[in-house]
């Protein structure tokens, strides 16, 4: 076991949590959700589980971290990549797809995040997340009203669009071998293009409709 020395100031405190995550991330990269449990990430960081609770008191606390501190390498990328928007649908989509392509740990912590993670949070984690969450995000929310000439609900609608869609996405072009040859034996066609290609495919198209919208609100009869 490592020496240990629990975490007396709020920056201790910080660094400590950095570690949990940072040994959480290397487990989730070599085996599923369900098979990482407190114990598994107390011997991966060669502390017990007593010293480990000081921090996290749940697996899912652990994996809403990593979730928040991968949203926000996410976040940054995306704003660094388009800080001179508005431009042209195509080229601001290739940009945004590109930025998701380098954070494929974000894509797999967000394809678990509410059918698993936050099924299992306590609702006082969850509310904080919630808040933390929405921080994170209104930078982008802002990027994508100007890019799509929208209101800030809008963006925000769009924004889900966008980070629900790209998980799928990234699975289906980086399946499991396991899947794969699952489908070559069931004949059907291998996995053609990449993930990079069909998320700024979606990505655009969703910004040409929002855009469209904008330019030809639908009629709402008030009478």
């Amino acid at each position: 076991m490592s020496d240990y020395q629990r975490a007396r100031s709020p920056e201790q405190k910080a660094e400590r949590m950095e570690a949990i995550m940072d040994a959480a991330e290397a487990l989730f990269g070599e085996l599923p959700y369900h098979e990482i449990n407190m114990g598994l990430i107390a011997k991966e960081l060669g502390w017990s589980r007593s010293n480990l609770y000081k921090y996290a008191a749940t697996r899912e606390e652990v994996f809403l971290a990593l979730h928040g501190r991968a949203n926000r390498a996410f976040v940054d990328d995306v704003l660094s990549m388009t800080s001179d928007a508005p431009m042209d649908n195509a080229e601001f989509a290739k940009r945004w797809a590109q930025a998701a392509d380098r954070h494929p740990e974000f894509l797999r912590y967000q394809d678990i995040l509410i059918a698993i993670i936050e099924s299992n949070a306590s609702l006082e984690r969850l509310v904080e997340f919630k808040r933390a969450f929405s921080e994170i995000c209104a930078p982008v929310r802002g990027l994508l009203q100007r890019q799509a000439g929208c209101d800030l609900s809008q963006a925000h609608d769009l924004y889900l669009e966008l980070i629900y869609q790209a998980p799928g996405l990234y699975n289906h072009f980086h399946c499991a071998d396991r899947a794969a040859e699952a489908m070559r034996l069931a004949g059907l066609p291998p996995v053609t293009g990449t993930f990079k290609e069909a998320y700024g495919d979606f990505t655009k198209m969703c910004l040409d409709y929002a855009r469209e919208s904008v330019a030809s609100p639908k009629y709402v009869d008030t009478a």
